[in-house]
């Protein structure tokens, strides 16, 4: 059985660190630190109160954490190892715990931080992976994991701003949803039996309308069932790839929601292709590590190709120009960059450039929401309503 040892101990450059690691035995935590190159000056099993610990995964906010804190570590001169370590048992939630130690495992047998990174601990961009091997390949894995932490925190304020923006049009659809629910089972079967059974002079949308609403009120529970039943086949589609892999391509030639999409993927791009060359990864390895960054779609397909042109002797914006929808300006930098030998910079400048464009995209795309939900609900309750309307006036020039 495992257990925690709190220690304190001088590394190799003269540093007292201090932290806390797992081992069998004592002796076994010893061994494990001076493996490290740590001297041992002080250990002891820990004790400390502990928060419950949770079978589930990591939140994206303490996925934003555990970065910062890898980051901040490894500044520190503390080793890759221990950081890791120190991070894993300070982690309240035990799934996110185990991948880590996983990790651990895998670095002490002798695999990269990002192989290690990405076989046993899912669940983080793909991004981070790629980073995390940009970040072995220029020594600057603390710089690395710090860049990851503020990208995802971007990215996490993005979404919550978003569902935040979608909170509002949520609130009316289903309001509107409940009130349309409302019509159908109360008011539209009473509209039934001012209308009696001859509705041979009534409109057929109104008949459609009367019997519906007849339908919803004497099966109420049929009714709610099929809702359900209705939902969770929608939820099932959604979580399959496939689907998912084509609901995406077809959100690329929506108006709006493409915009968004874009934007999104050329930033992470060219952020990620910037900071490769500012680190001094050659421009193949930069290219397929960023191109690793970016979801499957026509943006992606498009990059395919850029390494392939690149080594026939085609120079980087003559390769976007032919596959991918990148605008004259952006070529343009790039262009410049490689004249200038400051292409990394010039990526930069256009990931820095498309993150205000995703700014102005979300904001645009919920604003665009309120005024669409209400127009739905208005134009269902609107034909509802003219469907009564129109059967109670049959019915009056019937009489007359």
């Amino acid at each position: 059985m495992s257990v925690d040892f709190q220690y304190e101990a001088v590394g190799r450059d003269g540093r007292v660190a201090r932290g806390v690691v797992t081992a069998e035995t004592e002796a076994a935590a010893i061994r494990r630190l001076t493996a490290d190159s740590l001297t041992v000056l002080k250990i002891s099993p820990a004790v400390r109160e502990r928060a419950a610990v949770r079978n589930r995964d990591l939140r994206p906010a303490e996925r934003v954490l555990v970065l910062r804190q890898l980051g901040l570590m490894l500044e520190a001169g503390v080793s890759l190892l221990e950081a890791l370590d120190t991070v894993a048992q300070g982690m309240q939630a035990a799934k996110g715990r185990a991948q880590f130690q996983a990790a651990i495992a895998a670095l002490r047998r002798g695999d990269s931080l990002g192989r290690a990174l990405e076989e046993n601990v899912p669940g983080f961009p793909e991004y981070l992976y790629a980073m995390a091997r940009v970040g072995e390949a220029s020594g600057r894995v603390a710089e690395v994991l710090k860049q990851a932490a503020e990208q995802m925190a971007y990215e996490d304020r993005l979404r919550k701003e978003f569902g935040n923006a979608m909170t509002y049009p949520a609130f009316l659809l289903c309001a509107g949803l409940a009130a349309v629910a409302f019509i159908f089972t109360q008011v539209v079967p009473r509209f039934a039996d001012m209308v009696g059974e001859d509705r041979s002079n009534v409109p057929a949308v109104s008949r459609w309308v009367l019997s519906a609403g007849e339908f919803a009120n004497a099966h109420i529970g049929l009714v709610g069932i099929g809702l359900g039943v209705l939902i969770a086949a929608g939820v099932a589609v959604a979580v399959n790839p496939a689907v998912r892999s084509r609901a995406y391509h077809l959100a690329h030639r929506m108006p709006v929601v493409g915009g968004v999409i874009r934007a999104r993927e050329i930033s992470s791009w060219a952020r990620l292709t910037a900071f490769a060359l500012n680190n001094g990864v050659p421009i193949l390895q930069a290219a397929a590590l960023a191109r690793a960054a970016v979801p499957d779609g026509p943006f992606r397909h498009g990059l395919d190709q850029l390494e392939t042109d690149l080594k026939s002797g085609l120079t980087l914006d003559a390769s976007l120009a032919t596959h991918t929808r990148l605008e004259a300006m952006d070529l343009s930098l790039l262009r410049a960059g490689q004249r200038s030998g400051a292409v990394g910079a010039m990526f930069g400048f256009m990931a820095d450039n498309y993150e205000n464009r995703l700014r102005d995209s979300m904001k645009r795309l919920t604003s665009l929401l309120e005024p669409a939900a209400i127009a739905a609900i208005s134009l269902i309750v609107g034909f509802v309503a003219l469907s009564l309307v129109l059967a109670l006036s049959s019915v009056y020039e019937g009489v007359v």
